[in-house]
Order: C-alpha cells, then structure tokens, then sequence
C-alpha cells in the first residue's frame, strides 16, 4: 500500500461553471486552465463557459490544458514525473474506455484521431494529482498519480465521459490506466449528455459534480470496492 494520504487535503478541478468547491487551494491543486498560446480549440458543446472562482478553476472551451502545475512552492521543490506528462500528447496503456484494440491508447493534440474520437481533457480541464493508487509491492516507494477527464464521442453525437486514474510504470517512464469512473450513458439520440462539472480527490476516494442528463447538477462520490481499483459509489 502507498504512503499514508493526509485526510482532509483535497485536490480539485473545475471543468465549467455551475459549481465553485468549497476547499481552499491547497498545494497540488490542479492548476488554472486555458488554451495554451495560439491555441483555436473548439469549445467543447454542453459544457458551461464561464470558469467558477475558487480552487482549479478551467475555462471551457479548449482541449489544451495549461502546463503541469508543480505540487508545493519553494525553489527547492522537484516536479514529480506524472506531473511532466504532456496530457494532449500522453501514451496510456489499458484505457479500454476509448473503444481501441490495441494495448496503448496515443493522444496527439488531445484525441486520439478516430472517426469517433477519445479526447483527454476535453474543455479545458485539468489532471488533479495525489498518491490514491494502490501500489505494488507495498514497500515501493510513493509516487502520485492522476485523475483525468476523458470523453468519448463526437461533440455534436452521443458521447460519453469518464474520470481515468493513471499511473506511472515501475520505470517511471509509462503511463497506464486502473478501472475508469464512467458517467452516466447519454440519453436517447445523444442529445442528453451527463459531464463532469468539477472533480477533486479527497484522501483516496473521489468526489465530483456532475450535470446530469436532464441539466441539473448534483455531487457524486465513490470508493474502491477492491484491490484491482475497481470503483463504486457510495
């Protein structure tokens, strides 16, 4: 089992308007978002455009995240490796939930380029980052891990969301995903489409707010239910 999590220190990301987390920012907060320099993403439909205030607050509307955020303030600090993942370019293994055959799921410029395309952190949402992933061997040393939006679908169609937690490989050099968090299936021709408004990890469990299929928003918030990492809301 990794290192002991502080309990109460939660880290957040807000994907639109709606909703403002009521937590302080904290170190290892996601980070503001927005489209990196010259960047013209489309915005994403659905989603809310006018970012909230309070702890990682992203504007909607781009598919490129701003730059890895480091964890604590101090000159001193090192970034860790899972926070230098270039996301809109990241290679993960095991993401099943884009739909692919092959054992690696490879973004360029946020999608993975199929006719129905995987998109990471679609509308300018941030990874939140903190050691929730259970680690083997038990005595290997800690490292963070991350939480990331994913959405499959075209944005005009049916589409679907899912929060992925990624880990780094032994070597520290790969990243691969544990059992995702789905959102709720879109609603009958696609035109309803649950999202994730915001999402924060708090200890090992996770708490988000959704909008739901019929536009309004509630809290949602799941546990592991065993050691594969498979999730169940509680």
């Amino acid at each position: 089992m990794r290192g002991k999590l502080l309990v109460g220190v939660a880290l957040t990301v807000t994907v639109g308007a709606g909703c403002t987390p009521s937590v302080e920012r904290l170190a290892g907060d996601a980070g503001p978002a927005g489209p990196a320099a010259g960047s013209a993403s489309p915005s994403v439909p659905g989603a809310p455009t006018t970012a909230s205030s309070g702890s990682g607050t992203p504007a909607a509307g781009s598919t490129s995240p701003a730059a890895p955020v480091a964890g604590t303030s101090g000159p001193d600090t090192q970034v860790s490796a899972i926070r230098q993942t270039d996301w809109p370019n990241a290679v993960i293994r095991k993401l099943g939930f884009c739909g692919e055959s092959d054992d690696s799921v490879a973004f360029r410029n946020g999608s993975n380029g199929f006719d129905v395309p995987c998109r990471i952190l679609p509308g300018g949402a941030q990874p939140v980052y903190g050691e929730f992933i259970v680690e083997e061997p038990a005595n290997a040393p800690s490292t963070e891990d991350a939480l990331v939006l994913v959405e499959l679908g075209n944005p005009n169609a049916a589409r679907r969301q899912a929060l992925v937690p990624v880990q780094l490989s032994d070597n520290g050099r790969g990243r691969y995903a544990w059992p995702v968090i789905r959102g709720d299936q879109p609603g009958s021709g696609g035109a309803q489409v649950m999202t994730f408004a915001s999402y924060r990890l708090v200890g090992q469990n996770v708490e988000a707010t959704v909008r739901t299929l019929d536009g309004g928003t509630e809290t949602r918030r799941w546990r592991k239910a065993d050691g594969s990492g498979n999730w169940e809301r509680y």
